[in-house]
């Protein structure tokens, strides 16, 4: 499981120094010169990995996951969103329960822990938390963005190597729901998907099977050539600032 001390130390990294200047230049900006709402808060649900090791069925291997989430809301449709997430992801192959396959006394697991950052742009399919309608209290969603998943990546050409913490580019994209409860606290769920592009994730080692490519299929098949992440859950947010509501020109609630 990653250590908060190196978590810390990835962060760092000098090839990302500027990408968080530029974030957090952008975030002081948004809190400045709020017309809207900064929501903060926390987030729990399951975590599950789709590749080649996987079952393909949704939930399958799933496992604990939190975090935090932030989210600026820019209009009653829009809104922008942020999310710390730490979790797991695991799988498995069976050679003996396939048994059309020559190396059916194979077998080949893994069980690692992921972290993952992500900035989503998320649209409401209706009116949200208008600034004068009431009524606007609940809207189904959906979210894309850019993401970065942080794992122990196994170094191939090092047998003796136990991994060492890495940065991919992922792309989150979901659906949700969230309902405004009161005037601070919000609620929802959402389930979001992870394409990675990377084929290593279920790689602990060598072992009796190559676990990128278990079934043969050849390294070039477009349909198993990377692995996917996925996080599903519900969350509360609690509304930090207050909105400067302007003149609703005639606007009634």
């Amino acid at each position: 499981m990653l250590k908060i001390a190196t978590v810390l130390q990835i962060f760092k990294m000098k090839r990302y120094a500027l990408l968080g200047v530029v974030v957090l230049m952008i975030f002081k900006s948004m809190v400045v010169g709020a017309q809207d709402r900064l929501e903060l808060g926390g987030f729990v649900g399951a975590s599950y990995y789709f590749g080649d090791l996987s079952k393909g069925i949704p939930f399958a291997n799933s496992h604990f996951a939190g975090g935090g989430i932030g989210r600026y809301v820019f209009t009653d449709r829009i809104a922008l969103k942020g999310m710390a997430l730490f979790g797991s992801i695991s799988g498995d192959y069976h050679g003996q329960d396939l048994k059309y396959l020559e190396s059916s006394d194979a077998n080949y697991e893994f069980n690692r822990s992921i972290g993952d950052l992500s900035a989503q742009v998320e649209f409401n399919f209706r009116s949200y938390d208008h600034k004068f309608i009431s009524s606007t209290t609940f809207t189904p969603y959906i979210s894309a963005g850019l993401a970065t998943t942080i794992y122990n990546r196994i170094d191939t050409d090092n047998e003796n190597s136990a991994g060492k913490p890495s940065f991919i580019l992922s792309l989150p994209f979901g659906i949700g729901a969230k309902y405004k409860i009161n005037k601070y606290v919000r609620v929802g769920a959402e389930w979001t998907f992870r394409k990675t592009f990377v084929d290593d994730l279920d790689y602990m080692g060598d072992g009796s099977i190559n676990p990128s490519d278990p079934y043969g299929f050849g390294e070039s098949t477009y349909t198993h050539n990377n692995d996917w992440i996925s996080f599903a859950g519900v969350y509360v947010t609690i509304s930090m600032l207050k909105r400067k509501t302007k003149c609703n020109d005639g606007i009634k609630k």
